[in-house]
């Protein structure tokens, strides 16, 4: 049986669409479906079932998925036993894009570029630890609360901790008008807000804000809600909004951090997640590595 058809059997269950698989595969639909046929034919069982354009795993194929998993896992122990240094490893590595951007370098500098050809998917933490566990990602970035509902057999690295300030522009009127005094809660609600319209993190709306701002104890003036994170930060380095942000980001885009007093911190831990069940040789040791560094 070839493992490359194995490894292309287990994409297409993610979107149940040939079309969108063969995208995210690089192939054409019909390379994928002789792929299908060679499985289906090996096995002398129907693994799909056909509806219009999409395609859906069977009681059998969901079946013979977990052997699938099992062969494709044990083919990568194999490379990487024997194949060190002969050939680039693929990596996929997931999590939600503002994550992404803080914990990257951490986990690349751990990484010789030379050896691996590292494919990173920006999605909720959600998803990026559903397609841990199915094998479709290797690593996957989340915040603890995430990882802690869905942890399962997963293993974690500890990436640190973020915490929310009040952040705005240089040149925000709020700033030059108190260069150096802890912002009152008057104050504060005088200013337009910027709120993205989902949590950053999970894509699941968390309060008015979406942002761990507790409004039901100091409401907010909130005039901009974003649904890309992009978007609300340009808003406050225009000096348009006001924005409750994680720290990193507030260094990141070269804003300040204002002083305040708030009965509450929104604070967030960051891991670095993976399936050792799933995980090749050479992710164990990556592991191993990173987590000394600790």
């Amino acid at each position: 049986m070839d493992v490359n058809d194995l490894r292309y059997f287990l994409v297409i269950p993610r979107s149940n669409n040939l079309q969108t698989a063969a995208k995210a595969l690089n192939k054409t639909p019909g390379a994928l479906s002789k792929a299908i046929r060679r499985v289906e034919a090996l096995t002398h069982t129907q693994l799909f079932e056909r509806q219009g354009r999409n395609i859906q795993l069977n009681a059998e194929g969901r079946r013979f998925c977990e052997y699938a998993r099992v062969i494709v896992h044990e083919s990568e122990q194999a490379i990487s036993a024997f194949g060190q240094g002969k050939q680039k490893i693929k990596l996929n590595i997931a999590g939600p894009q503002v994550l992404l951007q803080q914990a990257l370098p951490r986990v690349l500098d751990s990484l010789p570029a030379a050896h691996y050809d590292t494919h990173i998917t920006a999605e909720w933490e959600g998803d990026a630890l559903k397609h841990l566990r199915d094998g479709s990602a290797h690593l996957a970035i989340a915040t603890a609360e995430a990882v802690e509902q869905n942890q399962g057999d997963l293993s974690i690295i500890e990436l640190g901790e973020t915490c929310f300030q009040l952040a705005c522009a240089a040149a925000h009127p709020l700033l030059a008008d108190n260069p150096a005094t802890t912002i009152s809660n008057e104050q504060i609600q005088k200013y337009a807000f910027a709120c993205p319209v989902v949590s950053p993190f999970c894509g699941i709306q968390r309060g008015i804000g979406s942002d761990g701002w507790r409004d039901d104890i100091l409401p907010r003036n909130i005039a901009y809600r974003c649904s890309d994170f992009s978007t609300l930060l340009a808003l406050v380095q225009q000096g348009r909004a006001l924005a409750y942000i994680p720290d990193f980001c507030i260094s990141q885009a070269n804003l300040s951090a204002l002083k305040i007093t708030i009965p509450w911190q929104y604070r967030e831990r960051l891991i670095l997640a993976y399936q050792p069940s799933q995980a090749a040789g050479w992710l164990h040791r990556f592991a191993s590595d990173l987590q000394s560094s600790n």
